[in-house]
């Protein structure tokens, strides 16, 4: 499949990747646009379907319409299919069938292979796929169990497992999808859960472990100790840990007389720290937005933005880009040369890199927002929460389902940008064979701040 996909003048990886996903989006779409996909079966939005899927593959978890008094068991079925090969990304997944097959993988899958994961080596990417499957399908497996086990006190058998697998594989692949809305009210999302400490440790486990990136994991299962890790992963952990408890701390006090009013003090630790992890990387809610501060509105703008880590399974500028330019900005600010963490440095490159993201990705941003605030009448603070939810995560105020037309396909586009990553979507679209550039310029200097 990977060759049948690419030309002989040769599409870049990036390129290809991208192509993989509109792919994906294209055949979700038709699918979700059967009429048995939907419990209704007579109600056909071609824009509602290509949403959903848009936001089921790129594991955003924004809706316009509620999935679970929506869609059918049929509909269910592919909306997880969707987020399970948007999780794990096309590439990885056609890569583990070729090799069921027995077929070869030859080094032109290998270099798109190589970008898909995010690996700094071409050596190995066929292990590291194989190494992925693993690790997800094995850790969905044990969250849907335990899953399972918890639903067991709401619902019976057969609806706590179907449950339980739904919601596993939507929380490891951070999409935040959900179909309890059948069992209590249309975008309950888990609010009817929010007292159970149980299941929500549970999602918020899984949300992690998806965020935190394949690489990371492999490093840590392989090495142990923080100390032998490789310094990505040192960062990841270290950013990935500072955020969730930020966020934590953040909504446990600015919120303790609003959204945990009449919670304890466990319920609102617990709920606080559910809030921080899935406002990153997942779009679960276990209360109304619309209630909280408008402080924590402006983190939860931030923490979505940053959203997971590379090579996860979540979207946002990444916790490295965010952690390279905070360290960069820090070393300035002292004067020092190189930038140095954990005694390795980090070369300017990567500092570039970073920098170019961020950049393209504010840029993008402010860009959707002023095409929404033009195409829709909603307030204002609720559709730059709506651009930031599409960029990184699904947690939106519930104004989705109401937004015009044309504010959904900028959305749509949010969605895939946020999931392809800035640098990735820019290559894709800009990338031309690299020039050695023989002619120096004379430097001149430009007066900064």
């Amino acid at each position: 499949m990977l060759r049948q996909m690419q030309s002989k003048k040769a599409l870049t990886p990036a390129q290809l990747i991208v192509l993989t996903y509109i792919a994906l989006i294209l055949a979700g779409t038709l699918l979700l646009y059967l009429p048995f996909a939907l419990k209704s079966g007579d109600y056909k939005n071609l824009l509602d379907a290509l949403f959903t899927a848009t936001s089921a593959v790129c594991v955003t978890g924004l809706t316009v319409v509620d999935t679970g008094t929506f869609y059918s068991s049929f509909g269910h079925a592919v909306i997880l299919l969707l987020i399970q090969i948007g999780g794990l990304g096309l590439i990885t997944v056609t890569t583990f069938y070729a090799l069921l097959l027995g077929k070869r993988i030859g080094l032109r899958e290998r270099v798109v292979l190589k970008q898909a994961l995010k690996s700094d080596t071409l050596g190995g990417v066929v292990r590291l796929a194989r190494a992925i499957l693993m690790i997800t399908l094995a850790t969905e497996a044990i969250g849907a169990a335990l899953l399972t086990a918890a639903f067991l006190k709401y619902f019976p058998a057969d609806k706590a497992l179907w449950y339980g697998i739904f919601h596993a594989v939507s929380a490891f692949c951070n999409s935040g999808f959900d179909i309890l809305g059948q069992e209590y009210y249309a975008y309950s999302s888990l609010i009817p859960l929010q007292q159970d400490k149980l299941v929500l440790m549970i999602i918020a486990v899984l949300i992690v472990l998806g965020g935190l990136g394949f690489t990371v994991i492999l490093d840590v299962l392989k090495k142990k100790r923080f100390d032998r890790l490789s310094l990505h992963s040192k960062l990841v952990i270290v950013s990935s840990v500072v955020l969730i408890l930020f966020g934590m701390v953040f909504f446990f006090f600015t919120e303790s007389g609003t959204l945990w009013g009449q919670m304890g003090v466990a319920d609102r630790l617990t709920n606080s720290l559910f809030l921080s992890v899935t406002s990153r990387t997942a779009g679960f809610t276990t209360v109304d937005i619309n209630q909280a501060v408008p402080a924590t509105w402006m983190v939860l703008i931030l923490l979505m933005f940053i959203g997971a880590s590379p090579a996860g399974t979540g979207s946002g500028i990444k916790t490295t880009t965010f952690a390279v330019l905070f360290l960069a900005a820090k070393s300035r600010m002292q004067a020092q040369g190189d930038l140095v963490v954990y005694n390795r440095r980090i070369d300017n490159d990567t500092v570039t890199r970073a920098m170019t993201v961020t950049v393209v990705a504010i840029g993008v941003l402010f860009g959707g927002a002023i095409l929404l605030s033009l195409l829709d009448p909603h307030d204002i603070m609720k559709l730059i929460l709506e651009v930031f939810a599409g960029f990184g995560t699904g947690l939106s105020t519930g104004i989705t389902p109401d937004l015009e037309a044309g504010a959904k396909m900028v959305l749509i586009f949010l969605m895939f940008f946020g999931r392809l990553g800035p640098l990735t979507l820019g290559f894709a679209l800009l990338e031309r064979s690299a020039r050695k550039e023989h002619i120096k310029f004379p430097q001149g200097n430009v007066i900064i701040g």
